[in-house]
């Protein structure tokens, strides 16, 4: 029995031997196999440490620019909305000043037509009273009377004319104007010729021509060359020995005739200059 437990210890010595021995060739390949499998391991996570760290900072790196990439996009947006704004103002306050210039022309326009319409009424008003004051056309005559010619004379070409309202003699004309410091009308031009028949009509009016102090000898009253003078008498005048005075006929036209007759008579001078 106790030879048999001995075998049998034998037996279970040997199993455990060969088991321990086993476990013992085992054990070195269990280490150097986990060893090899933990450097993989961390070989593994150092490599995938590394490539999430390169991510990471490529990450960072690209959101780095891009946040400047917004930045300074936001900055130009920025930047061309306050100009934007600015030309906005600047247009707005454009068409602002724009528009109160051309209310305040329209408003002075507006004074600059009124004033001139009411100075335009004021001037028509003082241009009506003044014409109202001026004499009629015909009048413009004695309107020169009154400034140069005495009352009921009548101003021409410098000289004053006086056509009387009643008949007389040559001679009483003659002295008629001579008291009046003048004479008897002394025709020297045409044109003179034309005033006076145009004043005369269809009367008969004495002038200052005469042959007294000699026959024939016409000569004027106020010392006038009958000789150089324009001479305006009618066809075949002067005719008689008799007529010795002369007078303006109906046409205007001179003709001699007694000077005791009694016709209308013109007297002239000088006018006040």
């Amino acid at each position: 029995m106790a030879g048999e437990t001995a075998i049998d210890d034998y037996e279970n010595f040997n199993l455990e031997s060969e088991q321990n021995q086993q476990q013992a060739k085992w054990i070195p390949d269990s280490r150097f196999k986990s060893h090899i499998c933990g450097k993989g391991l961390m070989l593994l996570i150092f490599i995938v440490l590394s490539v999430f760290l390169i991510l990471l900072i490529t990450g960072v790196i690209k959101c780095s620019e891009a946040n400047g990439a917004v930045e300074e996009f936001q900055s130009q947006v920025q930047m061309q909305i306050s100009q934007t704004m600015n030309n906005v103002s600047d247009k707005s306050e454009l068409t602002e000043l724009e528009l109160r210039i051309r209310n305040e022309v329209t408003q002075m326009g507006a004074r600059v037509l009124e004033e001139l319409s009411r100075t335009k009424a004021n001037l028509i008003s003082t241009m009506s009273r003044k014409l109202e004051m001026l004499p009629e056309p015909g009048d413009l005559s004695e309107a020169c009377q009154n400034l140069q010619c005495p009352h009921n004379w009548m101003y021409f070409n410098e000289s004053c004319y006086y056509f009387s309202t009643k008949r007389a003699s040559w001679n009483m004309s003659s002295l008629y104007c001579s008291l009046r410091g003048t004479h008897l009308l002394v025709i020297n031009s045409i044109i003179e010729q034309h005033f006076v028949t145009l004043e005369t009509e269809s009367r008969r009016f004495w002038i200052g021509l005469t042959d007294h102090n000699s026959e024939n000898k016409w000569q004027w009253v106020d010392g006038t060359d009958y000789e150089t003078t324009q001479k305006f008498w009618m066809p075949g005048e002067p005719n008689s020995v008799d007529e010795g005075c002369v007078h303006l006929w109906m046409n205007g036209m001179w003709n001699d005739a007694p000077c005791s007759m009694k016709d209308y008579f013109i007297c002239e001078k000088e006018a006040h200059q």
